[in-house]
């Protein structure tokens, strides 16, 4: 920076400019287009003699130098500019670019350098501005950027050549000269941005966008047909929701008073729909006082059978009553609040197949009524024993219990049928029976585990079979009343039995859509998104089979 000096030096630089001047268009320095610069537009010149506008022109120079040591850099420009517009000068201009250059400016430190090597006549500072602007042209400019969400990729390029990549809401930074380029902002799911970047010389650029998600398509649908569904928490409608929603992973819950709620995640993405099917369950009745009917039962039948077995028939009576009382405190103090209905009536099942497998086996095995006895109680024990382990490793319902009652009655009954069919020895009808008992309960093990039906249906389907049982034995006693059948058991059993097995199938084919759901009517609030981005509802009725 010159010194403040007398009026003459003005007038002496003045005079150089003057001369300089007139080659400023033949230098051709650096070749970059020039920015239109204060010195431009300098307000009209002031008609005054020379040494009058010397002397303001120093007074100007001589504030600014002032401003300049107290780092109002602003403030200096200002004042330079005012002299230099009074009366121009080469090192005045040198003087602005560092004035700009302290204000971090560097794009304007260097035009007013290159101004200043053509307007001068030192070679020496010539050479030294020439070397400063290189310096300065080298600086790169720093690009930092935000977005909402956070964490978005940052890609920088330059035509076709990738000049930089950071992550957005980091400490990376991207280095840049000086010049013109395109930024692209990505994040899964969401719009990208696209924008043309001007980066001047050693700048600091910060950029904050929102992204905009990209949207798919979501398809909703409940069992029952006016159940209530949130998607991220919020509510969309009942039934049936079939709308755009944001691409990427969404939860959604469904609730009904009375059944159990569900809770899924989907992901939506651009390529199909999303499709959710989500069928509630009904929350199990407690059977605990099933339950503790079934243990003062169990408990009875064990202290008789005892002291059947160790005192005989006398000491039958007083054991039987201790086990009702075992079992029925025992029962009340193990049994939990929330039983299920399938639990409780799997367990009853079991104890019982327990008892006739048992009963089955003694008889087959001797006449003595202590073996007999002690055979049907070990099979008790084993039968709820199994049932216990199956019901501490498996969830069983309502409907799966049916239909293993509903096998192991049906069995016992075609095989007590086929005694009458297949008459033979007292040991040959044990084994009769205990055939169509295991062979019942295996099919309803088996069924339960393919199956989930309801317990309603499987009442319905026993109807059924009852009802074809009593149809069949009339029509026997029908035939034989009119003198064209047999009135033996062996006649009696055909018929019962195909009865039985015409009102069983009957029963499973017009129950078949028992469990199937019902057509309800509910309104539906379906939001929606035009073109434009605005964002709508639209009200209608859907139905649900």
């Amino acid at each position: 920076m010159i010194r403040a000096g007398a009026v003459a030096t003005l007038v002496a630089l003045a005079l150089a400019a003057g001369a300089s001047a007139a080659r400023a268009d033949d230098d051709g320095f650096i070749g970059r287009p020039r920015l239109r610069l204060e010195i431009d537009d300098c307000p009209p010149h002031p008609d005054l003699p020379k040494p009058e506008l010397a002397a303001r022109a120093n007074e100007y120079y001589e504030r600014a130098e002032v401003l300049y040591v107290q780092g109002d850099y602003a403030g200096a420009i200002t004042e330079f500019v005012a002299a230099h517009c009074l009366i121009p000068a080469p090192t005045v201009l040198k003087d602005i670019a560092q004035a700009y250059e302290r204000s971090v400016r560097y794009d304007l430190a260097i035009a007013y350098l290159e101004r200043f090597v053509v307007d001068t006549d030192d070679p020496t500072a010539l050479k030294n501005a020439a070397s400063r602007v290189q310096v300065l042209a080298r600086l790169s400019s720093t690009i930092r950027v935000a977005t909402v969400p956070p964490r978005a990729k940052i890609t920088v390029r330059d035509g076709a050549s990738v000049r930089g990549m950071a992550v957005a809401n980091t400490d990376d930074v991207i280095a840049l000269p000086t010049g013109r380029y395109t930024m692209t902002v990505e994040l899964p799911n969401y719009q990208p941005v696209d924008e043309e970047l001007t980066i001047g010389v050693g700048q600091p650029y910060s950029y904050s966008y929102r992204l905009e998600p990209r949207r798919g398509r979501l398809r909703v649908q409940t069992v029952p047909g006016d159940a209530r569904i949130l998607i991220d928490d919020l509510f969309v409608g009942a039934g049936l929701f079939d709308g755009e929603v944001d691409l990427g992973p969404h939860t959604i819950d469904v609730d009904q008073p009375g059944w159990n709620p569900a809770h899924q995640t989907i992901e939506v993405t651009e390529q199909a729909p999303a499709d959710a099917s989500i069928a509630l369950t009904r929350p199990p009745a407690s059977a605990r006082w099933l339950a503790i009917g079934g243990t003062t039962a169990f408990g009875t039948y064990i202290g008789s059978s005892v002291g059947a077995i160790i005192g005989g028939d006398n000491a039958a009576a007083g054991a039987g009553l201790g086990g009702l009382v075992a079992g029925a405190v025992g029962g009340y103090v193990l049994v939990p609040e929330d039983i299920h209905q399938g639990t409780a009536s799997l367990l009853l099942t079991a104890t019982t197949a327990g008892i006739i497998g048992g009963l089955e086996l003694g008889t087959a095995l001797s006449d003595d009524n202590r073996l007999v006895t002690s055979t049907t109680l070990a099979g008790s024990v084993v039968g709820a024993t199994a049932a216990v382990l199956v019901v501490r490793q498996t969830a069983v319902s309502d409907g799966q219990a049916a239909l293993v009652n509903s096998g192991l009655l049906w069995g016992t009954i075609s095989g007590l049928l086929f005694t009458q069919v297949f008459i033979g020895s007292e040991r040959t009808d044990v084994a009769l029976t205990a055939a169509g008992s295991n062979l019942g309960l295996l099919t309803g093990i088996v069924l339960a585990r393919r199956y989930d039906v309801s317990r309603r249906r499987s009442i319905y389907i026993d109807l059924a079979g009852a009802a074809g049982l009593v149809a069949g034995l009339a029509v026997q006693n029908g035939v034989q009343s009119s003198g064209t059948g047999s009135n033996s058991d062996e006649s009696r059993s055909h018929f019962t039995l195909a009865g039985m097995a015409v009102g069983l199938g009957l029963g499973i084919y017009l129950t078949r859509n028992f469990d199937a759901p019902r057509l309800r009517i509910q309104p539906q609030l379906v939001p929606v998104r035009d073109a434009a981005g605005g964002r709508g509802a639209v009200l209608g009725f859907v139905g649900t089979l």
